[in-house]
């Protein structure tokens, strides 16, 4: 498998931007999977970089501790609240 550090971040930002909502949650169970699927190497430690990077990009990532899941929180959902 391929250690492609900017490959890495885009994919775990499309897999929680198009696969997670506010019902609906990926593990990091799920984000290994995905980027192993696309070639692509990772270890917990590099995707909570990833992970806290894209926060700071301005996307709303939250944690649920419940399912220990990761999702985008998108504005107008917070909104409808």
């Amino acid at each position: 498998m391929e250690k492609n550090v900017r490959l890495r971040l885009l994919l775990v930002m499309e897999l929680i931007v198009e696969g997670t909502d506010e019902d609906h949650g990926v593990t990091m169970q799920d984000i290994l999977k995905w980027l192993a699927q696309h070639g692509i190497a990772g270890e917990r430690k590099s995707i909570y970089e990833d992970i806290h990077a894209l926060q700071e990009f301005g996307l709303n990532i939250v944690y649920r501790s419940l399912d220990k899941s990761y999702r985008l929180v998108r504005q107008e959902q917070e909104q409808a609240k």
